[in-house]
């Protein structure tokens, strides 16, 4: 079938060309087309589910929420793990499923368990938007500033712009499957009464809401038919009239004016609350004004801060930016200090952030597109945003994206580069190279055709650690061999055609076999699960669509390029490079021959030292895929206020601004409003953008033989990193620093649960007990070599101020539990009793206590809750005399007077009457009993409100775990954690255990699943290598190729210094199909001339001389196709180092090593009469 290929193609040329220019063509139209991603997505399906209870605290919601969602979603189809984190007010639910389990299903299995849990009411749990490496771009919305600096627009201007319109003009841009928000205050009118005056007009807390609600509302009657029309009767009672003013400014051009405008609306929102009546005596109407903090405005005030404000929620998170000044043409604003050019930063301490999350699954580049589209028109079209306002994106998948493609270009063509000179150097001849030298490209466009129709992704690895040295080899051996024929004399006497014929004849079927082994040799890339299936498939898959396109080309367009191209070569002896090797290796090889056990001893001792130095080379999971910034986390203590979190991470921004390798700093603090990031206060996350690596400062002095080359250096990122933290520790002791990468840690958070590169989990079920082993842990651990950034996620340390509801007392006033949580609710927190709708968005309207009666202790103690259904004695009514009412009484139901309260104005009683038959109240503190020291014991009078209590509660599989995480620098990540692993281990007592996760786990489950895929993989090739040779020492000389090869990996990795990872063992599987091939031609070639009967010596010696060119030509074209990479350290080159450092380091070795091993282990059992077949594959 072969051989009728090769027929074919040389019989119908002009075919084959045409062919060949639709097949460029494709692969160009594909490599334009195809999509392309920095790094491929390594998670498997995750659903994390968002519960938000507000008030709660991290033990009730482990209760009330995380346990019966946990019960309702365990068992669902291909899940591996659950995580939940419970924390006030929030569960989250982090849902892992294998891998290979399909998202959408998996998502949609979610959503329907979720309908079943019992969960309290008033919460509903929520899919979140976020995936792994969904954070395609990040945007601030700027605000135009007054004359003093100040922005015009307000940050509830700015988070209603963003959470009414941003999000939703995001939403519909294909792709995405969100834009979320962080930072800014979320805006609401607020109510503030005073009790006091409440007091005095009788007028209670139930009926203040109740009031509000029933004042904000339109109505609908019915058809109104007046002859031949109907008219619909409607009852407008909304305040504001349910119009937006932001509507107005968009036709605005003046920023003032704009904001202006919109005070002014606020306020006029704010009288309307103020004038709803709540009840009337006597005709004289109360209303809310009358009631609240402050009073009724004087006449002709306009505007008050008291009272009816704008307000917002509790803040959970703010979000800090700096960024250097830019002029109106964008660049970068410097100024001359000290003799020195130094950026002007701007620092922002409050604004709000858009995130836009990427769609699990969907395409990076076009959404990316679309979205910065997005962006244009909503700036520069006027009437999308209000006058001045602007969306100013400060990271952008994009430039990692085109960073990471750039670095794999210009490997890819360094490496053809070096390649084609590497042919030219052995053939001495332009046409032969030319032919080589266009297969190649046509192997990599018939790749990039087969992603496309697939459907498939290319990226950094898939593409850029394919070695296209290898790739080619079946062209090299092809165009090589038909070379060697025509400037011989073999076939001298047949047609020029006839020849290429029986030139290609001779190696169809070593081609075939050979890239058959190869790909056999890919089966453990092909068949990797988990993360490093995720990362590696595509690769391999890549790889193997280019062997089939190049042994395609190899048996098509190469003879039919030969046919035409060399039609006048003549015949010629081998070049001066060629012919000196041969005459070095030949003397050399018959050394070694004399002395072949001095050569097999030697080889030993080679076996020996390699193994005995293993235990040196350390292990990793991947090396870090570098994303061009830094993502550092500070963990402060737990209860720790925003305000504080704020004043100290200030001062760390501007220690992170100030080295010249930051482009930008952006600081996040607590957590978004929408639970997305399940944190609290004490999280502070700085992003820290970089300049291009090329636009980094020399300030580093150079040392060694280096500085007679340059004086001083870039520092590397690592130095970057170490100087930032020292700098931080030394400025802000005693908290823990973290630094990572966002899609990094995004990774790894998501599927170990934990923030943090790597962590140890204690498992168990007293939380306390767990927070005290956390510590120790902790402790032990810090102190291990390699071991950085330890910090613990600590379960107790937030500080409760509990309030126990005393049911005696209570009784005693017929008070129930549920009035006074009420009372607590609503002062505190404030609670909604009504929603101001401004348009398609809308508010909540709040009663809350006024700040100076919540802000401590004493005064929330001193809240007074009214007493419903309270008899008023006769004592308290002695001396009252009659009062004539001009009208009835009404909405003060809930007074519980036995006698209707007379009216404020035309009463005929002195104050002191007054103020005895008022509303009758009582202070919280009345109705209320502290805990004892027993949590569980009865209530204490001599007890304190305030006791520490769980921040966070985390939960993984049903059982309760804190964490102890940590990072790995400056040593291997294996051994540092078992050397962390032998440290803690008398700390566990009985009942409790330990779970290492993060990279650690990562690794050791990659590193497992290659222990049973590489020998399966092993095993068949050698099957086909026994089918080849039907000979068993035979297969098993060639098995020992792999051994040879493997050394000079082994060695690489220790020379450079670089750990033993999954991508460096995909490096060593990619090596193996070429040991094997090149070991299989060798010794065929030996069996051949020993089966035409040459003597075992002079056969060894003439094969061997034989295959000099083409094995140099395979191993030099094979190194220099990944030498790039094995030396670029750019952006997007330190995931494919390890892989192109072992290719290189083993193929040096077939250079030095195995070129002489293999003719020596074949004298000792060459003299035997080779098994029939086993030279058809000497070419």
């Amino acid at each position: 079938m072969v051989s009728k290929l090769i027929h074919w193609a040389v019989d119908n040329v002009l075919i084959v060309l045409l062919a060949t220019v639709i097949l460029a063509g494709a692969g160009f139209y594909a490599f334009t087309h195809v999509n392309v991603e920095a790094y491929p997505d390594p998670a498997p399906a995750i659903v994390e589910v968002i519960a938000q209870y507000p008030g709660r605290s991290a033990e009730e919601m482990e209760r009330l929420v995380t346990i019966p969602l946990e019960v309702s979603l365990a068992g669902m189809p291909g899940l591996k793990y659950t995580r939940t984190k419970s924390l006030f007010g929030l569960t989250y639910i982090n849902n892992q499923f294998e891998y290979g389990v399909d998202y959408q299903k998996a998502r949609q299995e979610t959503i329907n368990r979720m309908q079943m849990a019992d969960l309290p009411d008033g919460v509903s749990p929520q899919i979140s938007p976020r995936s792994p490496i969904g954070e395609i771009l990040r945007y601030s919305i700027t605000s135009p500033k007054d004359a003093f600096g100040k922005s015009l627009y307000t940050l509830t201007d700015l988070r209603a712009l963003q959470g009414w319109t941003l999000e939703r003009e995001f939403r519909r841009i294909p792709g995405i499957a969100d834009a979320t928000t962080f930072g800014g205050a979320v805006k609401r009118y607020e109510i503030q009464p005073d009790p006091d005056r409440m007091k005095r007009y009788g007028i209670t807390l139930s009926q203040l809401m109740q009031a509000v609600a029933d004042s904000n509302a339109n109505i609908g009657g019915d058809y109104l038919v007046q002859g031949e029309t109907a008219a619909v009767v409607r009852g407008l009672g909304l305040i504001g009239r349910g119009r937006d003013p932001m509507q107005k400014i968009l036709s605005m051009s003046d920023p003032e004016e704009a904001a202006t405008y919109l005070r002014r609306e606020e306020q006029r929102r704010l009288r309307e609350i103020r004038q709803i009546v709540i009840s009337s005596t006597n005709n004289i109407p109360v209303r809310v004004g009358d009631v609240v903090e402050g009073g009724p405005l004087p006449p002709g005030q306009e505007t008050s801060t008291r009272g009816v404000v704008i307000g917002n929620p509790t803040r959970l998170g703010k979000v800090a930016l700096s960024r250097p000044l830019r002029d109106g043409s964008g660049r970068i604003v410097v100024a001359d200090r000290d003799g020195e050019k130094q950026r002007i930063w701007v620092d922002e301490d409050e604004t709000v952030q858009g995130v836009v999350l990427l769609r699990k699954g969907a395409e990076s580049l076009p959404a990316l597109k679309l979205v910065k589209a997005k962006i244009d028109e909503l700036n520069n079209t006027p009437g999308r945003l209000p006058p001045g306002v602007r969306i100013e994106p400060f990271y952008d998948r994009t430039e990692l994206i085109n960073t990471t493609t750039d670095t794999v270009h210009e490997n890819l063509f360094v490496g053809i580069l070096l390649v084609t000179v590497i042919l030219l150097m052995f053939l001495s001849n332009v046409r032969s190279a030319l032919i080589i030298a266009i297969n190649l490209p046509l192997a990599l466009l018939f790749a990039f055709e087969m992603l496309y129709l697939r459907g498939q992704s290319a990226n950094l690895l898939s593409i850029g650690a394919v070695d296209f040295g290898i790739v080619i080899d079946s062209t090299v051996i092809m165009v090589e061999n038909i070379y060697r024929v025509l400037s011989s004399h073999q076939y001298e006497d047949l047609p020029f055609r006839e020849r290429i014929r029986l030139a290609a004849r001779e190696i169809e079927r070593s081609l075939l076999f050979s890239t058959l082994i190869m790909v056999c040799a890919l089966l453990p890339l092909l068949t990797m699960t988990g993360a490093e299936g995720q990362l590696f498939r595509p690769m391999a898959e890549t790889y193997a669509f280019a062997l089939g396109g190049a042994l395609i080309l190899a048996l098509t367009v190469a003879p039919v390029m030969c046919l035409l191209l060399f039609k006048k070569l003549t015949p010629r002896p081998d070049n001066f490079l060629v012919r000196f090797l041969k005459r070095g290796y030949l003397r050399n090889l018959e050394y070694c021959l004399n002395h072949r056990w001095f050569a097999v001893g030697g080889f030993c001792l080679l076996i020996a030292i390699t193994v005995a130095s293993l235990p040196f080379l350390g292990r990793e999971f991947i090396p870090p895929l570098e994303e061009g910034h830094v993502f550092v986390r500070a963990i402060f203590p737990v209860s720790v206020s925003l305000e504080q979190n704020s004043e100290k991470s200030r001062l760390a921004r501007t220690l992170l601004r100030n080295h010249p390798e930051v482009e930008a700093v952006v600081c996040q603090l607590g957590r978004p409003d929408s639970g997305a990031d399940p944190t609290g206060f004490y999280s502070a996350e700085f992003f820290v953008p970089l300049k291009p690596q090329e636009d980094w400062p020399a300030t580093v002095p150079e040392t060694g033989w280096k500085r007679w080359f340059r004086s001083t250096r870039r520092r590397a990122k690592p130095e970057l990193i170490a100087a930032m933290n020292a700098e931080l520790t030394e400025a802000l002791p005693g908290l823990n620093w973290n630094f990572s990468q966002v899609i990094r840690d995004n990774v790894l958070e998501v599927m170990s649960g934990v923030q943090g590169e790597n962590s140890v989990k204690i498992i168990g079920h007293d939380i306390v007990e767990l927070e005290e082993l956390g510590k120790t842990v902790m402790a032990r651990i810090r102190t291990v070599p390699g071991v950085k950034d330890v910090g613990i996620y600590r379960t107790m340390g937030q500080t409760n101020l509990e309030l126990p509801i005393d049911r005696h007392k209570c009784s005693l006033w017929n008070v129930s539990v549920a009035d006074v949580h009420n009372v607590i609710q609503t002062a505190i927190g404030g609670k909604t009793v009504s929603q101001m709708i401004e348009g398609e968005k809308s508010f909540d309207i709040t009663v809350r206590w006024p700040k100076r009666l919540r802000s401590d202790e004493s005064m929330i103690l001193d809240i007074p809750v009214d007493v419903t259904d309270h008899r008023v004695s006769q004592s308290q009514t002695a001396g009252m005399t009659a009062t004539p009412f001009f009208g009835q009484t009404t909405g003060i139901s809930a007074s519980g007077f036995s006698s209707t309260l007379p009216s404020l104005t035309g009463s005929m009683f002195s104050t002191e009457i007054l103020g005895s038959i008022s509303l009758p109240r009582e202070r919280l503190r009345d109705l209320i009993t502290p805990i004892g020291e027993d949590r569980d014991g009865p209530l204490d009078p001599d007890g304190s409100f305030v006791r520490s209590g769980a921040s966070l509660i985390q939960r993984e599989m049903g059982q309760r775990i804190i964490a102890v995480k940590f990072s790995v620098r400056g040593r291997d990540l294996a051994s540092t954690v078992a050397a962390a692993r032998r440290s803690v281990t008398d700390l566990i007592p009985k009942g409790y255990r330990t779970e290492w996760s993060g990279e650690f786990q990562q690794m050791e489950e990659g590193e497992g699943r290659l222990l049973v895929i590489i020998p399966i993989s092993l095993a068949l090739v050698f099957v086909l290598l026994y089918l080849a040779f039907h000979s068993l020492l035979d297969a098993v000389m060639v098995f020992s190729n792999v051994l040879a090869l493997s050394m000079g990996g082994v060695w690489a990795l220790l020379f450079t210094g670089i750990n033993f990872s999954i991508s460096a063992a995909v490096g060593f599987t990619s090596i193996f199909g070429v040991a094997i091939m090149d070991g299989l031609l060798l010794i065929s070639s030996f069996n051949q001339l020993r089966a035409l009967g040459l003597p075992l010596r002079q056969a060894i010696l003439e094969g061997a001389e034989k295959r000099v060119r083409p094995v140099m030509m395979t191993a030099l074209t094979a190194i220099f196709g990944l030498l790039p990479a094995a030396v670029s350290v750019k952006i997007g080159a330190q995931n494919q180092r390890p892989l192109a450092v072992v290719v290189v380091g083993s193929m040096l070795t077939t250079l030095f090593l195995t070129r002489y091993l293999m003719p020596v282990l074949y004298s000792f059992y060459g003299h035997r009469e080779p098994p029939a077949g086993s030279g058809s594959m000497a070419h």
